[in-house]
């Protein structure tokens, strides 16, 4: 995948200007579109194909994705296999190398890995699409969803040293140490942290499955009461679609 480099807003202040010399000006719509478009991520690609027509409709294929999100950029189309040149063009422009049909010259690979490029190589367009169309969808920020693991209701709070540990019942999944979890009290929340310590009577536990009891003890949080629920969640990233 193409060196992701960070993203700027370029000729905002250029593009207000202008618009404002202008008799007829431009439109607020035409400026806050101007602005959505400097802020998308574009993906680059380099299209190297046996023959010329070839390569033309593979790059024509390759523009007629769509999406709100990303756009695409054909940097270079060219005929015959991958050349130190390409890969060179590739690094420069921050792109990837689409090869359709073709082979690579030696050293090739080496040289793409030490420059972060990758190649797609392939002889079945369609597929060729599928594949850039999921590189497109690496460059954008994955969505992020919760997911509960389980909870437990703190019945007794017993003195550990100076601190104090939550005597639990696991009402309802898992709990797992080292989980995040929230505390919440009353159906407010009282804390987010780490669980530092599970216990199964005195034994240490990596988790304790719902019917049972066990110790627990949120990492930097020393104020339980009875009546407490803990519960315990997973963030999973998800693959955002184009």
């Amino acid at each position: 995948m193409p060196r992701r480099k960070k993203r700027k807003l370029t000729n905002y202040l250029e593009q207000l200007e202008a618009s404002e010399k202008k008799e007829s000006g431009a439109s607020l719509d035409d400026l806050f579109a101007a602005i959505e478009k400097n802020q998308k991520s574009t993906f680059r690609v380099v299209v190297k194909a046996d023959v010329y027509g070839t390569a033309e409709a593979l790059a024509t294929s390759l523009l007629g994705i769509k999406s709100e999100k990303i756009d695409l950029d054909v940097v270079d189309i060219g005929v015959g296999p991958v050349t130190r040149n390409d890969i060179s063009m590739a690094s420069a422009s921050n792109s990837c190398v689409i090869a359709f049909n073709v082979g690579l010259e030696n050293g090739i690979n080496k040289q793409a890995k030490h420059e972060e490029i990758t190649i797609i190589e392939g002889s079945i367009i369609y597929e060729m699409i599928d594949a850039v169309k999921d590189k497109m969808a690496d460059l954008l920020e994955p969505e992020l969803e919760e997911n509960k693991i389980g909870a437990a209701e703190v019945r007794q709070v017993f003195p550990l040293g100076k601190n104090f540990v939550a005597g639990c019942m696991v009402t309802e999944g898992s709990i797992r140490r080292n989980s995040v979890s929230r505390m919440m009290r009353k159906g407010k929340l009282v804390a987010e942290a780490k669980i530092e310590t599970l216990k199964r009577f005195k034994d240490d536990a990596n988790e304790v499955r719902a019917g049972y009891e066990c110790g627990i003890q949120l990492q930097g949080v020393n104020d339980y009461q009875e009546g407490d629920v803990i519960e315990v969640f997973e963030v999973i990233k998800i693959k955002p679609e184009l």
